[in-house]
């Protein structure tokens, strides 16, 4: 089991260096902010679902963001 998140993560992090070190040669500055955070997270999760942990759903972290959003247009 460790084996196989230490290879995702390893093989994630040799991809995301290959792809940011592209994106800011290329002086894209925001996009690489952007893909780095979003790969960051992405093994994060993916490692602890190779682990078997029990993750939270993601329908209610958006519902819990998305909320506000809603109630405040329909009172407009």
């Amino acid at each position: 089991m460790i084996a196989y998140i230490a290879a995702y993560a390893l093989i994630g992090t040799i991809w995301t260096i290959v792809r940011l070190t592209a994106l800011l040669e290329g002086r894209k500055n925001k996009e690489a902010a952007v893909y780095g955070g979003t790969m960051v997270i992405s093994l994060v999760i993916g490692s602890l679902l190779l682990a078997r942990v029990k993750l939270p759903s993601f329908a209610m972290a958006a519902q819990w963001l998305l909320a506000p959003v809603g109630h405040f247009l329909l009172r407009q």
